[in-house]
């Protein structure tokens, strides 16, 4: 398997079982361990943990361990999961939000806090019902994607360190 497509691999499932973790904020489970070909995924109370071979990965409710808060300017809305990436994986952290409010106001908040905290603006998209962010700094990388779901807009944040 090639480098990008076991990357995709890690990154299908922590999408997936970051997808779980609402179902174990419910549950008094002890855990629940699936192994699939390409994933060991295991299921805690409070977080699921993704093996694969290109790393583990956590995903838990609100920010994961050791995101770097200060560092990174995130907007003042519900932290649905946070998932701590695999060590040299495609990323080291991703947080994601829901809103109520418009992607237009999101968006420009979004490009404020982030120019505020000395990133450069690297690229920016907006297509229809999504917006798509990308800052850089000395220290990270971070991507944002702002879309519209269903009745709201979901806010997905992935940082990187740089090497």
């Amino acid at each position: 398997m090639s480098h990008s497509m076991r990357t995709r691999a890690l990154a299908a499932a922590v999408v997936l079982a970051a997808s779980l973790t609402g179902l174990t904020a419910c549950g008094d489970s002890g855990g629940t361990t699936v192994t699939t070909k390409d994933a060991k995924v295991k299921v805690d109370k409070d977080k699921v943990t993704v093996q694969t071979s290109e790393g583990t990965a956590t995903i838990g409710q609100g920010l994961p361990d050791g995101f770097p808060k200060g560092d990174i300017p995130l907007l003042d809305e519900k932290v649905v999961n946070g998932v701590k990436g695999a060590d040299g994986g495609p990323f080291a952290w991703s947080v994601v939000m829901t809103s109520a409010r418009p992607i237009d106001d999101l968006s420009k908040q979004v490009t404020q806090a982030f120019g505020a905290a000395g990133y450069t603006a690297a690229r920016a998209n907006e297509l229809g019902d999504v917006s798509i962010h990308q800052f850089t700094n000395a220290t990270y990388d971070v991507g944002v994607t702002i879309a519209r779901t269903g009745d709201g807009v979901t806010i997905t944040y992935l940082v990187k360190n740089k090497s």
